[in-house]
């Protein structure tokens, strides 16, 4: 039996659901002097990401993504690990506007593995989830977010095939 998780978003977030629902000293905006000058995507990189993969290719196409999500981040003013769930969401519009479906998806993912791994590291101070918080307040999100169902979908499909 191939076991699925919730299909809703919500399911798989910690207590706050909305970014108006996060209270202000949890905000991330206010550890923005903390993070000034810290390269984080390379730490997250370095300790975890690179391990899931053993080729240059990988490596490149991890480095590709952080580049990408670090210069939408730069320009908007914020460091790359405390984004809203609005500066996910226009980084999603850029991407269903510049890329294919399934590789704005691709993109997606490891933004979104970025910031689970900053929530189960107590030295980081993300109670939230803005990744998670963009599917359910944007449209750009929700489209990357439909297309992540459909690959599960389909993976479920080939492993019942078997």
């Amino acid at each position: 039996m191939y076991r699925t998780k919730s299909t809703d978003p919500t399911d798989r977030m910690g207590i706050y659901k909305r970014y108006d629902e996060v209270p202000d000293h949890h905000r991330f905006e206010h550890y923005s002097d903390a993070y000034d000058g810290t390269d984080v995507w390379t730490q997250f990189c370095t300790t975890h990401e690179y391990k899931q993969g053993s080729s240059d290719n990988f490596k490149r196409d991890v480095d590709r993504v952080g580049d990408h999500w670090k210069s939408h981040m730069d320009g908007r003013g914020r460091h790359h690990a405390l984004a809203t769930p609005g500066n996910v969401e226009s980084w999603c519009q850029d991407l269903v506007t510049d890329k294919s479906l399934s590789t704005a998806y691709n993109y997606w993912v490891r933004i979104k593995r970025f910031y689970d791994w900053l929530q189960w590291h107590t030295e980081h101070p993300h109670v939230y989830d803005p990744v998670l918080m963009a599917v359910v307040e944007g449209n750009a999100a929700g489209e990357i977010w439909e297309q992540k169902l459909r690959k599960g979908r389909q993976a479920r499909e080939r492993y019942n095939d078997d």
